[in-house]
């Protein structure tokens, strides 16, 4: 008699910039782990699993023994990603997959991001200075 295959999942995936610029060499990383259902929780497992971006296979690594894996990733091609890590399974365990999205920009779309968030979060201190002095005048009244 077979034994039913328990069940994986991909873990914590994220990448350590979700917009990096062209060329710029991120992070993917996360665990990979399987039910165990005499313990009733999530365990490490130890397995290749491979990355996909916009659905080509462009690494794989083995997960180290607490079930994390990494992989290192650049493109010089502008634009929206779909990053996908894959379990394959196998005869003892179910396949399973994960998927984020990044972006990656140009130097100038960078640029401009940082400048519309340094004007906000001026904007956003000053009008918290504006009423606390509102706050203290008003309150002598």
């Amino acid at each position: 008699m077979f034994a039913e295959k328990k069940k994986t999942r991909i873990a914590g995936l994220h990448a350590d910039n979700s917009k990096p610029v062209a060329g710029e060499e991120i992070t993917i990383a996360g665990y990979l782990q399987f039910y165990d259902n005499k313990t009733k929780r999530w365990e490490p497992l130890r397995a290749w699993v491979k990355l996909y971006v916009d659905g080509i296979e462009v690494d794989r690594t083995a997960t180290k023994p607490n079930g994390s894996f990494k992989f290192r990733y650049s493109s010089n091609v502008t634009g929206k990603k779909k990053v996908e890590v894959r379990f394959a399974g196998d005869n003892r365990f179910k396949p399973c997959r994960k998927e984020i999205s990044i972006e990656v920009v140009t130097q100038e779309q960078r640029k401009r991001t940082e400048r519309f968030v340094k004007l906000a979060l001026i904007i956003f201190f000053t009008l918290i200075v504006v009423v606390f002095v509102l706050s203290i005048v008003l309150s002598k009244w």
